[in-house]
């Protein structure tokens, strides 16, 4: 996984350089955009443990400011920063005097998200610009809770809400990046956003040892799909 991260990123880094001396040697101006954008979405995480499973989706939300540099028309750097409010649910074993069981627990968490992308546009058709952009994103933690349903043999299901320790969730969420979507040009200056994409997990974001059952971990990645809906100036 480091190797496949290290390559990912030395590609980026080249393809970057490519760009720019594509850009510079064009003699275009160079253009910026700035705006902003709201993407609600699905989240869900993937254990990496065995005994861990997925338990299904939840809703997120990231809002965030966006800033686009053109080296030419058509290719840029897409960079910003991302309030990303996400979450996810997975079930697991415990064992604990006098029962044993299932815990099934939602995560919600909290991030600061830098993005860095390149994206590539192609000319406009009327008023649509259509775009595609690769790249990564790196996540601050700020926050993140739990809530559990134990389904013990002789209480039934027992519920349990509160933040999690930081001892079990990592501080920086790595994720590859990519997205495509289209510009509606309104005028000169104003365009409006509309796209998919999806961020994809390249490090656990849990950590530590399961405390109710012996010789487990505590590892999954945590991903996510979101509709972006943004305004560029």
């Amino acid at each position: 996984m480091k190797n496949m991260k290290t390559n990912l990123k030395t590609l980026l880094i080249l393809l970057f350089m490519f760009l720019t001396f594509a850009g510079f040697s064009q003699k275009e101006q160079r253009m910026v955009r700035l705006g902003l954008k709201a993407s609600p979405g699905i989240d869900w995480m993937n254990p990496d443990e065995k005994h861990y499973s997925y338990n299904g989706v939840a809703a997120g939300v990231t809002l965030g400011f966006v800033s686009d540099f053109y080296f030419n028309a058509n290719y840029g750097l897409s960079t910003g920063f991302n309030f990303s409010f996400l979450g996810g649910k997975i079930q697991y074993p415990y064992a604990q005097k006098p029962d044993t069981g299932m815990i099934s627990r939602k995560y919600s968490f909290r991030y600061l998200e830098i993005p860095l992308m390149i994206k590539m546009r192609t000319r406009q058709f009327g008023i649509v610009n259509y775009y595609a952009q690769v790249g990564f994103g790196t996540g601050f933690r700020l926050k993140a809770s739990g809530k559990d349903d134990f389904d013990t043999k002789s209480d039934g299901i027992i519920s349990d809400r509160g933040t999690l320790p930081v001892s079990e969730t990592t501080a920086i969420r790595e994720a590859v990046l990519v997205g495509a979507g289209a510009e509606i040009n309104l005028d000169e200056t104003i365009s409006i956003v509309i796209g998919l994409s999806y961020s994809n997990s390249l490090n656990n974001v849990l950590k530590g040892s399961n405390t109710r059952y012996p010789n487990l971990d505590n590892r999954s990645t945590l991903n996510y799909a979101e509709l972006t809906i943004g305004v560029l100036f």
